[in-house]
């Protein structure tokens, strides 16, 4: 796979968080790369996605800051961007929590390999999803409390829940380790003896122990919504199949997010209600696109393209062609030429073809098809 989503924090105080946002929007501008990153007083939260090259060079770039070189990376391969946009942000707290929190009573780590471990083993522990509740509702580590929030600020006020379990080993959990991280800081500070949290979070853990101790999907802030880790834990909201794809309602007056097989999704609209269904404003389906060639070269005078082709096209087909400085435009394959200038009807992965365009394309332009 040619694409890597990365997701990374480190609780530090920022002198000049401008600075640091400024260069690092320019450099993720420059190389394409989308997602959203906060910057404060308190540190960095990050994830972003893009070619894997370029993701390489972000951490290259964030590595040789002074404050972030020692940063880690939860990283996963993807077919395509996981992000549709990039945000980067100054705010007071890079993970919303509302109450405060002295970071440097922080619980201790435990490693993904320890907690499998104790699992193992059968050791006395109380394991608490830090989560929201609808992340826990499709994915959990096995025997998980739930905290019975929508949003981290919540926790908090949830926390008086814990205090039957306050003198007993507490292992939180959360996607990458940033919201137990500090959630294990209240924690002690409310008199908690004995509190820990999972090194790298849910997404370290399954990296390296897959098949273990997780159950069901990853609930994640991206554009795929939920990862397919395990056999679901949740039923389509409509027909009560098996399945752990969250949606939002596009009916644009609920936005609800639950969940929804892919049949159901397309007989209601992706919708969540009969009467969603029939609502007059519904959201405009956001095309999604699958890099199926590179443009090696350009020819003005016959206005032809050479393309690397990286999967399986054919004659007759619509393509968007883009790059860094051609803006999208789509085109139809009426003619391919193999590399012995024969016409052909379809070209296969490997192959170096050439396609006639109606526009001037640029060499790396990306041709794309779109779903």
């Amino acid at each position: 796979m040619e694409y890597l989503t990365i997701s990374f924090y480190k609780y530090t105080a920022i002198q000049n968080p401008q600075v640091v946002e400024h260069a690092l929007r320019h450099h993720c501008i420059a190389n394409s790369i989308s997602g959203r990153i906060l910057l404060g007083s308190e540190g960095i939260n990050g994830a972003v996605s893009g070619k894997k090259e370029d993701v390489q060079q972000l951490k290259a770039e964030l590595l040789s800051i002074p404050l972030f070189s020692d940063l880690t990376f939860r990283e996963q391969e993807v077919t395509s961007s996981t992000y549709h946009k990039l945000v980067i942000r100054i705010r007071d707290e890079i993970v919303r929590f509302g109450s405060p929190v002295d970071l440097t009573k922080r619980g201790k780590y435990v490693s993904p390999q320890e907690l499998k471990q104790w699992y193992d083993k059968k050791e006395e522990f109380i394991i608490v999803d830090a989560r929201n509740r609808y992340e826990f509702d499709v994915g959990r580590f096995k025997n998980a409390i739930p905290m019975d929030i929508q949003n981290f600020r919540e926790f908090p006020q949830e926390a008086e829940t814990l205090k039957q379990y306050q003198n007993k080993k507490i292992v939180l959990y959360c996607t990458g380790g940033i919201r137990c991280e500090k959630a294990t800081a209240y924690l002690t500070q409310q008199g908690f003896p004995n509190v820990y949290h999972v090194q790298g979070g849910i997404i370290n853990y399954v990296n390296e122990l897959p098949n273990t101790y997780w159950e069901g999907g990853l609930f994640v802030f991206d554009d795929r919504l939920v990862l397919d880790l395990g056999e679901p834990l949740t039923n389509c909201q409509h027909c009560e199949e098996k399945n752990s794809q969250y949606i939002n309602c596009h009916n644009l007056d609920c936005d609800k997010l639950f969940i929804c097989c892919d049949d159901c999704q397309k007989t209601m609209k992706k919708t969540c209600s009969q009467k969603c269904f029939e609502a007059p404003q519904q959201r405009e389906e956001k095309k999604r696109y699958e890099t199926i060639g590179i443009i090696e070269n350009y020819y003005p005078k016959a206005k032809t393209a050479l393309i690397n082709v990286k999967k399986p096209l054919c004659r007759n087909t619509t393509i968007t062609i883009a790059g860094k400085t051609t803006p999208p435009f789509n085109q139809e394959i009426n003619q391919i030429r193999n590399n012995r200038n024969e016409d052909t009807d379809s070209a296969s992965a490997g192959e170096i073809i050439t396609i006639s365009v109606n526009q001037k394309v640029r060499r790396h332009d990306k041709i794309m098809l779109s779903y």
